[in-house]
């Protein structure tokens, strides 16, 4: 398995972008699947960067409704959509309040299905525990379980009238069982613990050797990101590469403790499973 990193929220290599995102491209067994798109056409400048041909793309995952994990959809370079995999959920508008609480902002996907039919017909939705290829699965409806962490304050939906709070139910993360499991999840807004959980419900008895993407540890207090480091060594994780909404504290703190297990990549890094 080959994993690249197209779109993150940091960069290190000359000729490469970054922006508030994420974008992975994860070949496995022939074949290409797209993990988010970021919030532009950066997933794309990169790919072409990296010498990667999205055209090849066998399926798009889009992990949540966020503008920074679905923005980039449009700019996909080719007019023929593969099979893009999300939940219904990921449409709805999205908002979260603003840093000033005077409001809400928008979040949400920043384009509509009526404006893009290649798109809107290339949708296949999806609900709890979908298998879309062999060896690959995805979890959406992530229960909260695990008592540290909660439902997450801060983040809405609806149109007009009212917002409702979200449970991020929309929010998918993508297994890969080969040889053990290969999590990737966009932001894990439901908590990192309660995501795995639920992975390890769903695949008894299989091993979780890899997680890969954003980890919403950005904010979280010091023993929240210490529990999440102990689940973490509880389930004896032996590849962690926190990406995108991480937050950088958490990241080497994750670095500190874990040493090579954990691999700090950006925006134009590749990796082999």
């Amino acid at each position: 398995m080959k994993i690249h990193i197209l779109t993150d929220n940091t960069v290190r290599k000359r000729g490469l972008l970054a922006e508030h995102g994420l974008s992975i491209l994860i070949e496995h067994k022939n074949r290409n699947l797209l993990f988010d798109t970021g919030q532009s056409d950066v997933y794309c400048k990169n790919a072409a960067h990296m010498r990667l041909d999205l055209r090849k793309t066998d399926a798009i995952i889009l992990s949540h409704g966020h503008y920074d994990h679905c923005g980039g959809l449009p700019y996909f370079p080719t007019a023929k959509f593969p099979k893009i995999y999300a939940h219904p959920s990921a449409f709805k508008q999205k908002f979260a309040v603003s840093p000033d609480s005077r409001g809400y902002r928008m979040i949400g996907i920043p384009w509509r299905l009526d404006d893009y039919k290649m798109i809107r017909d290339s949708i296949v939705y999806v609900h709890g525990q979908t298998k879309i290829m062999p060896e690959v699965t995805l979890c959406s409806e992530i229960p909260y379980t695990v008592d540290f962490e909660q439902e997450s304050d801060g983040f809405y939906f609806g149109e007009g009238g009212p917002k409702q709070k979200d449970l991020f139910c929309d929010e998918q993360v993508l297994v890969i069982d080969d040889d053990g499991l290969s999590v990737f999840w966009g932001c894990s807004h439901p908590g990192v613990a309660n995501c795995l959980r639920y992975v390890s419900t769903l695949f008894p008895g299989k091993r979780i050797n890899t997680i890969v993407g954003g980890m919403h540890l950005e904010n979280v207090g010091p023993l929240h990101l210490q529990n999440t480091i102990q689940f973490l060594k509880d389930l004896n994780i032996q590849k962690i590469i926190p990406l995108h909404c991480t937050g950088l504290t958490a990241a080497f703190e994750i670095k500190k403790q874990f040493g090579d297990q954990c691999l700090l990549l950006r925006a134009g890094d590749s990796f082999e499973l």
